[in-house]
């Protein structure tokens, strides 16, 4: 992440997700080898989706002014728990019967997470803000 880029990382490690995914949604068609399909495509997106979120994290604090980190970092934190806990299961609750929506559906929000911040954000690696102020500003 210090490397090549918090952007980058996001965007490696979603887009890395998206096999694992698509094993995951296919998984019923490979008969006798889809528990072994289903587990390596859940085990390709634990690995790469769990990076992320660090990166995630940083990266969203970073995206605010200093005198507003605090609050925008809590907020963006508060609508993805909302959108990812309560939004994203109520819509997906009704194809849990049908593997390739459900996943297919998980792999189109990955893909959009993943480009997202190379399209739109900004690069932050090793351009924070120094401390230059003798009295922080009010926000």
């Amino acid at each position: 992440m210090e490397i090549i880029g918090r952007r980058w990382t996001i965007t490696y490690c979603l887009a890395g997700s998206l096999p694992g995914l698509l094993m995951m949604a296919i998984a019923h068609f490979v008969g006798h080898y889809a528990t072994v399909v289903f587990v390596a495509g859940a085990l390709i997106t634990g690995f790469t989706v769990l990076s992320t979120f660090t990166a995630v994290r940083v990266y969203l604090s970073e995206q605010f002014p200093t005198a507003l980190r605090g609050r925008g970092q809590y907020f963006g934190e508060s609508c993805g728990r909302l959108v990812a806990g309560v939004v994203a299961p109520f819509m997906l609750e009704p194809y849990t019967g049908s593997p390739t929506i459900f996943f297919g559906s998980l792999a189109v929000v990955a893909s959009i997470g993943a480009f997202v911040p190379v399209l739109f954000g900004k690069e932050t690696v090793g351009q924070l803000e120094t401390v230059s102020e003798g009295v922080p500003e009010l926000a």
